[in-house]
């Protein structure tokens, strides 16, 4: 399907632009939020829960800290985790999935086997093993900076994650590999690298795109899993000051603000972004429109 079509299908869906739109108003929080509040996310005030108002927006917890400040700084962390894990599974999904339906044989064997063999491991395990050993504030563990930890997870998540991704444009590349276009590119003698490049990635594309967005909704869930868990890239990342806010009694001691508020923003994110792929679902499969 080509990108004109696309567009002009998702321009008469509503949804698809009101869940853009929330998503794109949640990422320019966390890009230009830490330059909205003079505060850092693990700086102590003199207030305590103080709730929401012009000087602090999202009010300030029972332990001094500006809730704002927490949040953005936060989801600037949890997104940056989720970005990296969608790109490193969607990269390796790809180019697995490329390779396999265009050569088949051997290469196709192996990357089914390594499918399979991810689909049979208990990547929650492992992803919490790894959690433990980089242990964030713990003692114990192997002394890393934040942005190794954060690195370190993501790729972790996105190396669990490619296995469907591979399966799914597999599926499509060798349906593309026997059709007209690309069996008279053969014959005019592009290698396969120039017909793979030239051919078979521009019909794909549209569909890559929606693989990535899949992959990010995948892993900024799995992301929040394993802060709801512990398992965090930063001290500050936006679920687990949630899971600290609850469990420094901010909901006995009556700072709602404090769960709420952070929440109702990673509610918003993640459900954005399922509805986005939703959307892109419809257009891409037909058989799931409703009329």
């Amino acid at each position: 399907m080509s990108s004109r079509r696309v567009f002009t299908l998702l321009r008469r869906k509503v949804s698809f632009w009101v869940c853009l739109a929330v998503l794109l108003s949640v990422l320019l929080l966390s890009v230009v939020g830490p330059w909205l509040t003079p505060y850092k996310p693990m700086q102590v005030l003199p207030v305590r829960a103080q709730p929401p108002s012009p000087e602090h927006p999202f009010g300030v917890d029972n332990l001094g800290y500006d809730v704002f400040s927490a949040t953005v700084y936060g989801l600037r962390v949890s997104l940056t985790v989720g970005l990296i894990a969608a790109v490193v599974a969607t990269f390796i999904g790809v180019t697995a999935g490329v390779l396999a339906g265009y050569y088949g044989g051997l290469i196709d064997y192996v990357m089914d086997g390594l499918a399979m063999f991810l689909l049979t491991i208990p990547s929650a395990f492992i992803l919490i093993m790894i959690g433990a050993f980089y242990a964030a504030g713990g003692e114990g563990g192997v002394a890393m900076s934040e942005f190794e930890r954060i690195l370190l997870l993501g790729v972790a998540v996105g190396a669990l994650s490619w296995h469907w991704t591979a399966r799914a444009v597999r599926s499509q590349v060798a349906a593309l590999k026997v059709s007209d276009y690309v069996y008279v590119s053969r014959l005019s003698g592009n290698s396969s690298l120039k017909v793979i490049i030239k051919d078979i990635l521009p019909n794909i594309g549209s569909y890559v795109v929606l693989v990535f967005v899949i992959q990010l909704a995948n892993a900024l869930g799995t992301v929040v899993t394993l802060e709801f868990l512990g398992i965090k890239a930063s001290e500050w990342s936006l679920f687990a000051r949630v899971m600290q806010w609850l469990q420094m009694g901010a909901l006995i001691a009556g700072v709602w603000w404090a769960w709420l508020l952070p929440g109702v923003v990673v509610v918003a994110l993640i459900t954005s972004l399922y509805l986005l792929v939703y959307s892109l679902e419809e257009v891409f499969n037909p058989r799931l429109v409703r009329w």
